[in-house]
């Protein structure tokens, strides 16, 4: 039986944290994962939640029985029980955003907040555990092939230097997993920021209201009397003098009922939006100004315009419960043509995923909910000229009301977020770059430092009549794990990383970015570290060459 070696008793300093971290995530569990155990939900969340309650106690037993068991018992499977509980965790908390994504599983940003920062202690907590593992491994490793060609002083190598260095490799691996994460996160979030970018703002000029008050969280107005009706036309005479407007549309939404203002407004915080409708003209005149073809309607019939960002499923789900809608204007079938994603700005939807079309005449005797204008201009609108645009507008009368308004110029939306996203992109690829040329500077400089002492041990190898193609292989053999095993972990768990991220969210990367450009540009990122790699490790190489023979 192999007992833990003495050098490591560092990790004892964490289990006191990761004791308390995981007393205080199973409480968190059992009182906000309780309601999930009724007939709403699906069995697979039940279980998930089950195991979530019971994998941590696991870990607290594991820790008390630690705890109390005398130190000649404290075996190197004790360790490795811990850390087969914490994976388990892992991949347990990985699963929540294919959860919230797949099965809609409610859950609050602040819950699923500490479950990700506890999911980040579990990846420091593993980490440290491996490299302890790792370094008993060896020694097992060792005892059962000690004899066999060189391995005696190759493990004796290792070994010698993992008793003191488990904890400045364990924060190594943990800093390369860093670095790789902010290399590939980078062009995720760049390409986020200009895709949403492009999809937020189609038009030139986009002007809208807000009955909600979304700012406040309560509806400020108190009737439907008070609800937008201006069209922005004390704006035309300064658009008329500094803006060529190639196509201008106003237009309103509506209220499918009347009663669906009057229900959120008794309590705004607890009621969601309603879903609005939008006439068929407005609509299609949206879809001519964006480039896109008409479409057209029975009297009898609506259709749906959504997000480009909502999942297909939800889209099929939401449709095949609603073939029809009763509205103030009578009832309408759902037409038969497929769903309407084209890009059309985030405005209009009142903060749903989706807006009714309707004909003309219906929405004639519907309430109107919010006013819009939308605006492309002949040639792309200078910055000051967007800025004074927007000044003139902010100090109208407007802003006086209990309704929010707000203007959009594409302009001034791209210029202020593409130096963001510079300065983001920029700041992520720096600090990346640093943090992976500094360990790997470190693991070079481990290896390099005790030159005298790698002189003496491989002098002693030529005089046992070692030749020198074996004292090569066994310093290859040698850099291969301490570069190797650092790198491959954090990899995978970088990797791990951006799979959660494109499972969680997989729509808007299809949507902002695209599948094919993003792997296009995580293949260079790859690249670009795997050319730092090798050339740290033929540097280190050759000079440890040149160390061993002088």
């Amino acid at each position: 039986m192999i007992y833990w070696d003495p050098p490591h008793k560092w990790i004892y300093k964490l289990f006191p944290v990761n004791f308390v971290l995981y007393l205080l995530i199973t409480f968190y569990n059992i009182r906000t994962l309780s309601y999930y155990f009724n007939g709403e939900f699906e069995l697979v969340i039940k279980i998930w939640s089950a195991i979530s309650i019971i994998v941590p106690i696991l870990m607290l037993i594991m820790h008390i029985r630690e705890r109390f068991r005398r130190k000649e018992q404290n075996t190197v499977k004790q360790l490795f029980l811990i850390e087969c509980i914490g994976l388990l965790e892992l991949i347990i908390l990985s699963i929540l955003p294919v959860f919230k994504v797949y099965l809609a599983m409610p859950m609050d940003k602040g819950a699923f907040n500490v479950y990700m920062g506890f999911l980040f202690w579990c990846v420091v907590f593993g980490v440290s555990v491996f490299f302890v593992l790792f370094s008993n491994y060896l020694l097992v490793i060792k005892e059962r092939q000690k004899y066999k060609e060189e391995n005696l002083f190759f493990f004796g190598q290792l070994l010698s230097k993992l008793k003191s260095k488990t904890l400045s490799m364990t924060l190594i691996c943990l800093t390369l997993t860093l670095s790789m994460a902010l290399f590939f996160v980078t062009p995720l979030l760049v390409g986020w920021a200009q895709g949403f970018l492009e999809k937020r703002v189609p038009f030139d000029i986009q002007i809208s209201s807000d009955y909600i008050g979304m700012q406040s969280g309560y509806i400020g107005i108190q009737s439907e009397k008070e609800l937008p009706v201006t069209d922005y036309s004390f704006l035309d005479s300064f658009i008329e003098k500094n803006i060529s407007v190639r196509d201008d549309c106003s237009f309103k939404t509506y209220f499918v009922n009347k009663t669906d203002f009057y229900n959120q407004l008794e309590n705004s915080r607890k009621n969601a939006p309603p879903i609005t409708a939008i006439s068929l003209s407005d609509y299609n005149h949206l879809l001519k100004m964006a480039g896109y073809d008409e479409i057209s309607l029975r009297d009898h019939e609506f259709t749906t315009q959504w997000l480009s960002i909502t999942p297909q499923d939800a889209i099929s789900t939401y449709l095949e419960a609603h073939k029809s809608i009763r509205t103030d204007g009578g009832d309408l079938q759902r037409a038969d043509i497929s769903a309407h994603t084209v890009d059309l700005g985030e405005d209009f939807y009142n903060f749903q995923s989706v807006i009714y079309i309707v004909p003309d005449h219906i929405c004639n005797k519907l309430t109107s909910a919010n006013t819009f204008r939308y605006m492309m201009a002949d040639k792309t609108i200078s910055y000051d000229i967007a800025q004074e645009l927007k000044s003139y507008f902010e100090n109208s009368s407007l802003t006086d009301s209990l309704v929010t308004y707000n203007i959009t110029m594409r302009t001034i939306e791209v210029n202020d977020n593409s130096a963001i996203i510079f300065i983001m992109q920029t700041g992520l690829t720096y600090s990346a770059i640093i943090l992976f040329v500094t360990c790997f500077t470190i693991l070079a400089l481990q290896q390099l430092s005790d030159s005298g002492k790698y002189k003496y041990r491989f002098r002693v190898l030529r005089n046992m009549g070692v030749e020198e193609p074996h004292i090569r292989k066994l310093i290859l053999k040698q850099l291969a794990v301490w570069f190797g095993v650092p790198v491959i972990l954090a990899l995978i768990l970088a990797g791990a990383f951006l799979v959660f991220l494109i499972v969680g969210f997989h729509m808007q990367i299809a949507v902002y970015i695209g599948v094919q450009r993003l792997v296009q540009q995580l293949l260079i990122v790859l690249a670009i570290l795997g050319a730092l790699l090798i050339s740290y490790f033929i540097s280190t190489w050759v000079l440890f060459n040149k160390s061993a023979s002088a």
